[in-house]
């Protein structure tokens, strides 16, 4: 399939989630690894390689000959996610696919298909238990519902810890994922009980039942 968007004269992205590869993760595919692989496969055809660590002026001479068409098959972190526009970037194969949020690989997506050209993003998954969750992607263009539904799958994590993904057993009345409106509403309640009585005298029992309660956080210490 790559060969035949080549000949086309489309270009390639090749999106990775390292840079190098990792002893402590030898399943994950590394973009500089697979650097000199992907050239010889591709023989006729120039790869570059685009990564967060390069010099700002590397990055844009990467850019640039990619975009020249200098370079066909670009190899790349997540770095292209924002702000790129090439509009003849007609494919997009991202590595490792599950190791990216279904919001991150929405942005990664929007890279490809910015020109005239019919553009495919292939994404492969090292995981069968991470195809449900790619699949999401098949069936909505929307952002916003995209960015909900990896909310909702991955889990807002430790909001005041270090844990960045997973459900919040702390908290068993409401999830941020599903409750949020209900979690809005009860912000707004509560804005409005303290505009009206910023020390709760009006509101004896709201402040006897707090005043049992430890806070989960003080602000402004």
């Amino acid at each position: 399939m790559m060969f035949d968007e080549l000949e086309a004269g489309g270009k390639i992205y090749l999106v990775y989630p390292v840079i190098e590869q990792s002893e402590q993760l030898p399943q994950l595919r590394a973009a500089s690894a697979d650097l000199e692989t992907i050239s010889q496969k591709f023989l006729g055809y120039n790869c570059g390689l685009l990564h967060g660590k390069m010099k700002g002026d590397e990055k844009s001479e990467a850019l640039n000959l990619f975009r020249s068409g200098e370079t066909n098959i670009l190899l790349s972190t997540q770095v292209i996610e924002i702000g790129v526009d090439i509009p003849d970037a007609s494919m997009m194969v991202v590595m490792n696919a599950e190791r990216f949020g279904i919001a991150q690989l929405h942005q990664l997506r929007g890279r490809v298909g910015r020109g005239e050209k019919k553009s495919k993003c292939i994404l492969v998954g090292s995981t069968d238990s991470s195809l449900s969750r790619l699949q999401v992607l098949e069936k909505s263009s929307d952002g916003f519902y995209l960015a909900n539904m990896d909310l909702v799958m991955r889990g807002p994590g430790d909001l005041l810890g270090r844990k960045q993904s997973g459900h919040l057993p702390e908290f068993p009345i409401a999830r941020l994922e599903i409750d949020g409106n209900i979690i809005q509403d009860a912000h707004l309640a509560a804005l409005k009980i303290l505009g009206d009585s910023l020390d709760l005298e009006k509101y004896p029992n709201l402040k006897a039942e707090l005043s049992m309660r430890q806070p989960l956080c003080l602000l402004g210490d």
